[in-house]
Formats: structure tokens, C-alpha cells, sequence
């Protein structure tokens, strides 16, 4: 096994720092490291270089180095504006429309996408990037049904996709149905993720929104999972009366 670099173990010392809350908003100056880890001024900007391309942390010329805010995200919340739970988080959030057109169904990529519009002959595809910052943290592709969206190719898809549905067209989704894969079987997809997210570290989450059992659009976003932590919360079910 190859011994790693001083620039390399710089970072991981100031990743456990981080992650211990020794340093939560602003790192100490390119010398202060220097000191801290017996290492040249250069040698430290490598290791803060690396850390920055993570997004851990981000600098500001002049100002100094700081850490960068985490972004609690559950995919699974069944929340259906993504838009609205990221945005909680205090940081901005933008949706960047990478292509859209029509598709036949019968190229949808997965048997479960394939089954939500079966007897439809194509759907409607809008493939977005969802950025929080600078950094692209999932590629979603969303399908929908032409009969239950007439004008859907005129829409603008930079906003809240779930604002658009209940606000343009009045739908209001009471199931939502959520499929989760990883994606280490599937070279084209993790060669996707690599190209649009700049990383393999990533989880693929396929979800279908319903009203009154009529699956009306579907949805399938490929989630990096290197910089925001993934957030679940559980309720365990009370028993007794105490």
C-alpha cells in the first residue's frame, strides 16, 4: 500500500478537525496550518485545494478560508418540492435546465419508469441540474404524462417542479412512491454521475406522484452523496399509555 502524501494527510487532519467541530465557520490561516501541521505554506494549499474540490470547505480572496455549510436531505421524505427542502437550509438553490423533449416510452431507462406510463406512446422529458452553491448536488429527469399536462413543452422548469404542477395545473398528489438504487452495477450511469455531478459517489432514487392512484409524473434524480449529508428522522411508535 502507497504511503500518502503530506499534502493528502493535511487534508484528512483538517477533515477530522471539521467533522469534530474544532473548526466550524473559519479555518486558521495558510501560515497558522503551516504551523499546526509542520508543513510548507505550498504543501497546505494543495491540501485545501483538495478539500475545496470536496466542497468542505470554500475560500474568499482576502478573507480567508471557511467551511462550507451542510445541506440536510432526505430523498426518501417523500417531500415533493425539492426546490422548498433544500432552500431550508439557508443556501441558494437553482435548477439548471439541461435538455427537454419528447420520449417514447418504450426508451424510458428502467422497467419501473417503463410500467408508470404503460399505454401511453411517449412522455414529456426535462432533464435539470440541481445546484446548491456552486455545486451541481443531483441530475433529475422528469416524465410526464402529455394527456394530464396540454402545453407542458412551454412550461419554465427553473423553479419548484411541484409549485408548477399545483399552481399551472392545479394537480395535488396524494402518493408518492419511491424506489432507491445504487449504482455500482451500471457503468453508463456512474459515467452519467462522473460527467454531470463530477463524482462516482452517488445514489440513484426513482419516484412516481400519484393522485387518487393515477401516476401523472415520475421522477428519477441520480444524488451525490460526497458533500451533503443524506438526513432521516424516525418517530419509533409509541405503546402504552405511559
Amino acid at each position: 500500500m502507497s504511503k500518502p502524501t503530506l499534502a493528502a494527510a493535511i487534508r484528512e487532519g483538517i477533515r477530522a478537525r471539521i467533522e469534530a467541530g474544532e473548526w466550524s465557520e473559519r479555518l486558521p490561516s495558510e501560515p497558522e496550518l503551516g504551523v499546526v501541521f509542520g508543513a510548507s505554506r505550498e504543501t497546505v494549499r494543495k491540501a485545501l485545494a483538495g478539500l475545496e474540490a470536496q466542497g468542505l470547505i470554500y475560500r474568499i480572496h482576502g478573507k480567508g478560508t471557511f467551511v462550507e455549510a451542510k445541506v440536510a436531505f432526505n430523498p426518501l421524505s417523500g417531500a415533493l418540492s425539492i426546490t422548498e427542502e433544500l432552500s431550508r437550509s439557508g443556501l441558494p438553490v437553482s435548477n439548471k435546465v439541461v435538455s427537454k423533449g419528447w420520449l417514447p416510452v418504450a426508451e424510458l431507462p428502467s422497467p419501473f419508469l417503463r410500467a408508470c406510463f404503460e399505454g401511453d406512446e411517449q412522455v414529456y422529458q426535462v432533464t435539470r441540474l440541481r445546484m446548491v452553491k456552486k455545486h451541481a448536488l443531483a441530475l433529475e429527469v422528469s416524465y410526464f404524462r402529455a394527456g394530464d399536462f396540454p402545453g407542458i413543452a412551454k412550461a419554465a422548469f427553473s423553479g419548484s417542479l411541484h409549485e408548477l404542477m399545483t399552481a399551472k395545473y392545479g394537480f395535488r398528489p396524494d402518493r408518492v412512491q419511491n424506489r432507491i438504487h445504487g449504482l455500482g452495477a451500471d457503468p453508463a450511469a456512474l459515467k452519467e454521475a462522473q460527467q454531470m455531478l463530477g463524482t462516482r459517489a452517488v445514489l440513484r432514487v426513482e419516484r412516481a406522484i400519484s393522485q387518487k392512484r393515477h401516476i401523472h409524473y415520475a421522477v428519477r434524480f441520480v444524488l451525490r452523496t460526497d458533500l451533503y449529508p443524506l438526513e432521516f428522522t424516525q418517530i419509533p411508535k409509541r405503546h402504552g399509555g405511559g
